[in-house]
């Protein structure tokens, strides 16, 4: 190796330790310490104590005592009760198709005048439609002939008692004018009840006829009109007797076992202020072909007109009474995914804690599992601490 290459390499080996040196120098040296802001605080510590607090808050609500009555959320205990199973139902008020019925034309005829109006209250024996019709004319004519020869046929039977009596007639004429009267009265005694058994009046030989109303109701329905031809199919207009309704409540398939006849029922109408007290009188053994539920009927008596077909309402069906060892209040209970829970008192706040309901009245709810008498809770105001947990929950998420 010759001298001047001993001095290129050296000259380079000087260049790559310059240049070495010069990068170290620019390097900025990391401080691995906490660094404290400007009031002295560890930030990083102060994110990990966050990250810490928000874990600790899954499944928990932090309030304090102050948080809580400002919140209205009322505290109480589980504790055992009395309670008389309530099954809340939707119904609606209906007429009393056994009361109710659907008028139509004695005979084939023409509606010559429609006396009442939808809506109309009437009284029984009062008229409801004229009709014009051949055929009651010609009934009638026919009652009229029969009864003048049953008085013919009794005339005749007189005298022949008579003449029998005299010894002047034969006997067998005597029997022959008994037979006669006998089937003069059958058949005047027919030709009457036709009349009767259709609503038509036996006076003189005419066409006209009046329907009149068979109880004391009110007309829910008058298709009729004036001019229209009309036969014994096509009614003319529907009366109800509203002095009772009926409440009909949708049943469940699966709440029928706790259904029965003579069951206490509390009725409450959209429109009326207090519960109407009645007793389920039939539960249909049929389920509705759509709503594959069955119905329980309650009559009531309507003398005051409160209650009218149509109406929404809803009935609570009263079961027995049975003494239960922990409840508590119904709107204590609320559902988040799907399950059931109650939030406990805890010393940071609230916890939400899974249960298992019961039995209920309506006000308050038999805790089967999960809850033990006496454990403080949460009752008023839960719904409050529910959507807190949704919104903790929703932040965890993000």
């Amino acid at each position: 190796m010759t001298k001047k290459q001993k001095l290129a390499i050296a000259l380079m080996c000087a260049l790559a330790l310059l240049l070495a040196g010069l990068m170290l120098w620019r390097q900025p040296v990391t401080d691995t310490a906490p660094q404290p802001d400007p009031h002295g605080h560890d930030e990083r510590r102060a994110d990990n104590d966050a990250d810490a607090d928000a874990n600790a808050g899954v499944g928990g609500i932090a309030l304090t005592e102050a948080q809580i009555r400002a919140n209205g959320i009322a505290l109480d205990k589980a504790v055992a009760a009395t309670l008389r199973q309530r099954l809340h139902l939707p119904a609606q008020v209906k007429v009393d198709a056994e009361r109710t019925v659907a008028l139509a034309a004695p005979a084939p005829g023409i509606v010559q005048t429609v006396h009442v109006s939808p809506g109309a209250v009437v009284r029984q024996g009062q008229a409801l439609v004229t009709l014009r019709s051949p055929a009651v004319a010609q009934w009638r004519a026919e009652a009229q002939a029969a009864l003048r020869r049953l008085q013919l046929a009794r005339t005749t039977h007189e005298r022949e008692k008579t003449l029998w009596d005299e010894r002047i007639s034969a006997r067998q004429d005597l029997e022959a004018a008994a037979t006669a009267l006998q089937e003069a009265d059958i058949a005047a005694q027919a030709a009457a009840q036709r009349l009767r058994a259709l609503g038509i009046d036996g006076g003189a030989v005419s066409g006209s006829v009046t329907v009149r109303a068979p109880f004391a109701g009110v007309v829910i329905e008058k298709p009729a009109v004036a001019g229209q031809a009309v036969d014994e199919t096509k009614p003319l207009l529907t009366l109800a007797d509203l002095a009772h309704v009926w409440v009909e409540a949708a049943v469940p398939v699966e709440s029928l076992g706790q259904v029965g006849t003579g069951m206490a029922a509390k009725i409450s109408v959209g429109t009326l202020p207090d519960e109407i007290d009645g007793t389920v009188s039939f539960v249909d053994p049929i389920l509705g072909a759509t709503t594959r539920m069955a119905t329980a009927r309650i009559t009531l008596p309507n003398r005051d007109g409160r209650l009218r077909p149509g109406m929404l309402a809803s009935v609570d069906l009263m079961g027995p009474q049975a003494q239960v060892p922990v409840t508590v209040a119904t709107e204590a209970i609320q559902t988040i995914h799907e399950h059931s829970v109650v939030f406990v008192r805890t010393q940071a706040g609230f916890e939400a804690r899974d249960v298992v309901p019961g039995r209920s009245d309506g006000r308050r709810t038999e805790i089967v599992r999960g809850l033990a008498a006496g454990t403080t809770h949460a009752a008023g105001g839960s719904f409050l601490l529910k959507a807190d947990l949704g919104k903790s929950a929703a932040g965890h998420d993000d």
